[in-house]
C-alpha cells in the first residue's frame, strides 16, 4: 500500500493581521476543492445578523478577514472568506464587490439575454459564482446542473432565508429566471497552479 504525501502549508498573513490563510489549495483537485470550498461556506448556515444591520459576531469575522470595514454588505466577502480558507485567493480586483466577480468576459459561463439564458461554455459547477438580483452573488450548491430544471440551489451570505426572517446565511431555491450571470473562477485558477 502507498503512501500519500501531505504537504504542509506554511500560512500566510492576510489584510487582516490577525488572519492568516493557507498558501495555496490543499488539493487540486477541483471537485473535493469545490466541496471543501461549499462546507466552508455551510459553517454559516442559519446564522443571523442581529439588527439586520450587517451586524454579527461572525460578520465581523468574515469582513476582517478579508480586510474590510466590519459592517460591510458581505455577500461577496462571505463568497470570497470561503475560497480564502481553503487556499484560493480568487484574482478578483475588489473581493467585496459584487461586481468583480462578473467583469471578466472570460470567467463568464452563463448569462441572462433577451431570449433567456444561455450557458456559454463550460456546465456550471458547485461554487460558482452566481449574479442575482441587482448586485447580489451567491453560489451554486449542486454540482449537477439540469439545463431543463427551472430552479437552482443556491448557498448566499447577507440574503433571508424567505419571508419573514433576519438577513445572514441561507441555502435558497431560486428561479433560474432569476439570474444574470454565473462565473467560474476556480478552474482558470487552478490551471495556473498545475505542473504543465
Amino acid at each position: 500500500m502507498a503512501t500519500q504525501k501531505v504537504a504542509t502549508l506554511k500560512p500566510i498573513q492576510g489584510p487582516d493581521k490577525n488572519a492568516t490563510y493557507p498558501a495555496k489549495p490543499f488539493t487540486l483537485d477541483e471537485t473535493i476543492l469545490r466541496q471543501a470550498i461549499l462546507d466552508s461556506a455551510a459553517v454559516f448556515v442559519g446564522m443571523t445578523e442581529i439588527n439586520n444591520n450587517n451586524d454579527a459576531p461572525w460578520i465581523t469575522k468574515i469582513n476582517r478577514y478579508n480586510g474590510l470595514p466590519i459592517r460591510s454588505a458581505y455577500c461577496a466577502s462571505g463568497y470570497y472568506y470561503a475560497h480564502r480558507v481553503n487556499g484560493v485567493k480568487l484574482p478578483v480586483r475588489a473581493l467585496g464587490a459584487v461586481a468583480s466577480y462578473f467583469s471578466t468576459t472570460g470567467k463568464i459561463i452563463y448569462r441572462k439575454n433577451q431570449r433567456g439564458n444561455q450557458r456559454l461554455g463550460v456546465m456550471p459547477r458547485r461554487m460558482d459564482a452566481v449574479s442575482i438580483y441587482t448586485s447580489h452573488i451567491e453560489g451554486l450548491v449542486s454540482d449537477v446542473w439540469d439545463p431543463d430544471d427551472e430552479f437552482v440551489t443556491l448557498i448566499g451570505f447577507n440574503t433571508s432565508g424567505g419571508r419573514g426572517t433576519k438577513y445572514g446565511c441561507y441555502i435558497n431555491r431560486r428561479k433560474k429566471s432569476e439570474i444574470k450571470f454565473i462565473a467560474n473562477w476556480l478552474t482558470p485558477y487552478l490551471a495556473t497552479l498545475k505542473p504543465p
